[in-house]
Formats: structure tokens, sequence, C-alpha cells
């Protein structure tokens, strides 16, 4: 099995967005969305089981999604990949705009809202099926895939992310916490964030980004 040849399908890259029941906004950086049918409109978008922004997916049965262009700032990719929803406040750190009680980036190529129809769980991952409430913004533009993020755009995420990391301001106003070592991915830069220990995941859990085993993540 060689776990690169998956490389080869086409992914976007968008960020997924939920609100809490609170009103408090979430999200997360994925790369599994497919439109299934149309006339109505389906989506479909898988996240990984341990991400907070799925679980306020799962309450809520609705989430929003931003397409990222090819110049999306780094940073931005990093904060909502790098990181969780559980301990940081993501969107108060980007320039996001709320439309319908939903939040969205800005900047996004085109902006997606859907209401969850049903979903099935895997071992690594939940699929959630969805019917496209609004979509809006379109503009012009090339989308960021998840090719050009392992080509190169990777590096420059992790050197923003780093310097973001280190600023004490935001570290102050509890914006970004970090201060413990996260399981990393060495390959696509992923930081695990579920509820489950990463030691107690199964032996065949996959990183959800770039397909590759535990043994390609570290603590970072």
């Amino acid at each position: 099995m060689q776990p690169e040849a998956l490389f080869a399908i086409s992914n976007g890259l968008y960020i997924l967005s939920a609100k809490e029941e609170n009103g408090r906004f979430v999200g997360s950086l994925i790369d599994a969305v497919s439109q299934v049918a149309a006339n109505p409109d389906f989506l479909m978008v898988s996240c990984m089981n341990g991400s907070y922004t799925k679980k306020v997916v799962e309450e809520t049965g609705e989430f929003a999604l931003s397409v990222l262009p090819q110049d999306i700032n780094p940073l931005t990719v990093g904060i909502f990949g790098y990181q969780s929803s559980r301990n940081a406040d993501k969107w108060a750190a980007v320039d996001g705009i709320e439309q319908g009680g939903m939040m969205y980036l800005r900047q996004a190529l085109a902006k997606i809202r859907c209401q969850v129809t049903e979903s099935l769980e895997y071992p690594s991952n939940t699929v959630f099926f969805a019917k496209v409430v609004d979509a809006f913004g379109s503009q012009a533009g090339e989308p960021l895939t998840y090719k050009m993020y392992r080509d190169g755009f990777k590096d420059k995420v992790m050197t923003a992310f780093e310097k973001y990391k280190k600023q004490p301001n935001l570290k102050q106003k509890g914006e970004n916490v970090m201060e413990d070592k996260k399981w990393t991915c060495i390959v696509c830069g992923y930081v695990y964030d579920g509820d489950v220990p990463f030691e107690d995941l199964p032996e065949d859990w996959v990183c959800p980004l770039c397909g590759v085993g535990k043994d390609q993540f570290e603590l970072r």
C-alpha cells in the first residue's frame, strides 16, 4: 500500500466553520469536500473524528465553507489547521465576515452554507452529507489545492505560524494557546487535537490531510 498514491486525487482546501450553541464561532482546515448531487445541491464533507469543529457540526446540524484562494495569507491556513478551536479563538485572528448567522473568510473565492441531512462514521473520519442552503460571494481567482500545499505552500504556512506563536500579546489574549507540545505530522504539518489521546489511536489511524500513519507524527 502506497499512501502517497492517494495524493494524486485532486482536493481543494477549505475552512469549515460552525457555531456553538453559546454563539461562539469555531473552524478548521479541511480538504475533503465534493458535490454529490444537483437540483437540489448536496455536498459530501469529511471531518476527522477528533476535530472539535466536527463535534459542533454534529451538535448543530449545519456548517459553512470558505473556498481558499491561491493568494490566501499562509498564516490564515496555519491558524485554522495547526491549532484547535477548543482553546483558540481562531476567528478573532483573521478577517472574517458574518452573514446569516454563520462565519466566512472575507477573502474566500466562494462562501457556502449547508444543512446536514445524514452522516456516516468511520474509524478515523465522519462523512457529512449536507444540502446547500446558500452559496454566494463568488470571486475571480484560482482555488488553493492540496497539491499546491504539499509542493511548497506548507513551508510558508509553518514559518508564518511559528512566528505567530511567539507573539506575547496574542498569548496574553488567549487567542493562541500552544504552550504544550502537540503530535504533529512531519509530512504536512497537521496537528492532532482529538479527544482520544494520540497514543490510544488505532494503529491503522492515518493523518486526515495527507494519509500517512502514526509513525510519521512527532511531538512539537
